[in-house]
């Protein structure tokens, strides 16, 4: 067990990055989250998934104001079968038996920027009855859903980790973690003040059309109702690679599958957007605003 007074703080924090192939990032992500203005970190472990560059020496050698670990690991499946989530969960396994009287444990991703007041922002009056998931928004052009905790800044309470330990270990855990936890009573909190940056587009670490196809293929997985869908694949049309990349998508849609997740999770989810979109037909601007500004 590692020894820190920062225990008795009621926001202390474990924070996991699976990295592969991230040595363009890792010193970048250190040295945001070394000029917080304020942070209860306990412990950061790094996971080197697989890396064949120089992450792992990178990553050992980081210097930054908290206790550090890095763990090696051979990489098993791909993306889409969940490798980072899995290199995720050791982390946080690994983490936990070293700081187990943490409050949050945090999935943060290599290729973030996190703003120097995040943390402080983020846990400002924060409110953690009842609370599951926790974070901030993308700063900048790339904009995401404020009602969802973007994936690469996921952080959870204990009692939302224990409970999205039950989900499989897949790509698209990180929008079913929260569709689970609405569904047993948890809040999603979502924290428009902290902000992060992204040094590439998110789910794009194996190139924009690579990217555009899993989205497609996550969008099946995870019950996306077929209306909302194409709206999302238009959505998509104004960003890089255009056109294409939502054609990209469609087809991943078409070729996912059930995927590996619940039935009942993935009709809450397609109910849930269903709703957004009579919300869109009843309110656009307002809705519109209220989902992205």
């Amino acid at each position: 067990m590692i020894s820190n007074n920062a225990f008795t703080e009621k926001n202390s924090l474990l924070i996991v990055t699976p990295a592969r192939n991230e040595s363009s990032n890792l010193q970048k992500l250190a040295q945001s989250l070394s000029a917080q203005t304020s942070s209860s970190v306990l412990l950061w472990v790094i996971v080197n998934d697989g890396s064949t560059d120089e992450t792992l020496s990178i990553a050992e050698n980081l210097v930054v104001p908290f206790p550090k670990v890095v763990i090696n690991r051979l990489r098993e499946g791909s993306l889409i079968t969940g490798a980072a989530f899995a290199a995720w969960w050791q982390g946080v396994d690994s983490g936990l038996a070293l700081v187990p009287q943490v409050r949050f444990v945090m999935k943060l991703d290599a290729d973030v920027c996190l703003e120097t007041n995040y943390f402080e922002r983020l846990f400002l009056n924060l409110d953690q009855t009842k609370l599951g998931v926790l974070g901030g928004v993308i700063k900048g052009m790339q904009r995401e859903q404020k009602t969802y905790v973007p994936g690469p800044v996921k952080m959870y309470s204990r009692i939302g980790l224990s409970k999205v330990r039950e989900l499989p270990i897949a790509t698209g855990f990180d929008v079913m973690d929260e569709i689970l936890c609405r569904s047993i009573g948890l809040r999603v909190e979502v924290v428009s003040e902290a902000k992060f940056l992204m040094n590439r587009q998110i789910g794009h670490s194996q190139g924009l059309l690579h990217g555009r196809f899993r989205n497609g293929v996550v969008c099946r997985w995870i019950g996306y109702d077929k209306v909302y869908f194409i709206l999302h694949a238009i959505r998509y049309v104004f960003r890089k690679p255009y056109l294409f990349g939502s054609i990209w998508m469609l087809i991943g849609f078409m070729r996912g599958g059930k995927g590996p997740y619940s039935p009942n999770l993935r009709k809450l989810h397609a109910t849930m957007q269903r709703e957004k979109i009579q919300l869109l037909i009843k309110s656009p601007v307002k809705t519109l605003k209220e989902l992205y500004f």
